[in-house]
């Protein structure tokens, strides 16, 4: 049926915890053979940093990228937001990655008075481990579920706001200039830039208007574009390890000559990306009708990504089979 509504279309394999399926490898495989070549997953990591078999499962069987859960760079967030220490089981996650060359996209929602302060310390996380890790996706707070009251404007932060703060939080070495709107969807949804780690340790931006999201014009071509931007650069490339990466390790190549400095945007590329999802309370039915992410229902419906998670106040799903 995708396949019929225009596809191949990127896949990301979600759930609740999609690694509970011993049989994600398998489900993998069955998409590729069906002519489907890019798929993500995204998870909590738990089971990717303890079980290194299943992770080299997932690699073979021809996943391309972990979207991966990570709040933060300090176990008091991880207490905070999910209950529990996890900083160490992230760690161990992305080892895994980096074991199996997947690549990795570091996914938090950011969430005001508890980590919107470390902003700028997960980025530069990002940073110290690349290659693995291509990009960090940050997702602003979205209400759903059993809430008691409607949200007030202080427990929300906007994607401006985080514009901001990975400015001031990185000491400009990211600045607000360099991002920009989707390709795709309403601009008022997402967020992104493309920046690349030079030989000497330095950032340089690539204001070259391709979108690191999934994604501007409202247009088909805009969205085949950032699919195939999606693909391209939140796969693992082909460079050195994690432990290759300080800018000091005699590994680092050469930016003289000109096929050495294509491989280095092709391997330690970063993209910094961020997406608003809805929810009851903020609801646009402009944004949601030009939404490109979608998830399929059980009776073949596509269902835009904001809509499929909306809940009334009581924690009922409104798009969604109950």
């Amino acid at each position: 049926m995708l396949m019929d509504s225009g596809g191949p279309f990127n896949i990301q394999l979600s759930g609740g915890e999609p690694t509970l399926r011993d049989d994600l490898p398998e489900i993998i495989s069955m998409g590729r053979s069906l002519g489907f070549s890019f798929f993500q997953l995204n998870t909590n990591g738990l089971r990717l940093a303890e079980d290194a078999l299943y992770v080299h499962r997932l690699k073979e069987a021809g996943l391309g990228c972990v979207f991966l859960q990570f709040d933060g760079t300090d176990d008091a967030i991880y207490d905070r937001i999910r209950g529990r220490s996890l900083l160490e089981l992230k760690k161990a996650a992305i080892s895994q990655c980096n074991e199996q060359q997947l690549g990795v996209v570091l996914v938090p929602t950011i969430i005001p008075g508890v980590n919107d302060s470390n902003i700028g310390a997960i980025i530069k996380y990002a940073i110290a481990n690349m290659p693995t890790v291509r990009g960090v996706h940050f997702q602003p707070i979205s209400y759903f579920g059993r809430y008691p009251k409607a949200p007030e404007d202080s427990d929300r932060i906007t994607i401006p706001e985080i514009i901001s703060e990975i400015e001031r939080q990185t000491g400009g070495l990211m600045k607000q200039s360099d991002f920009r709107p989707p390709t795709a969807e309403n601009s008022y949804c997402s967020f992104n830039g493309s920046f690349v780690l030079m030989e000497n340790g330095e950032l340089k931006s690539r204001k070259t208007g391709s979108s690191c999201c999934c994604s501007s014009q409202s247009s088909t071509g805009g969205a085949k574009r950032s699919q195939l931007f999606v693909a391209r650069k939140w796969t693992a490339g082909t460079g050195a390890s994690v432990a290759d990466t300080e800018p000091s390790n005699s590994s680092f190549m050469n930016v003289s000559s000109l096929d050495a400095f294509l491989e280095r945007v092709e391997n330690y590329s970063l993209c910094i990306s961020g997406m608003a999802f809805q929810d009851v309370w903020n609801i646009d039915l402009k944004r949601l009708r030009e939404c490109f992410i979608h998830v399929v229902n059980p009776d073949n419906r596509i269902v835009p990504f904001c809509a499929y998670n909306l809940t009334s106040s009581d924690g009922r799903p409104l798009y969604r089979p109950q």
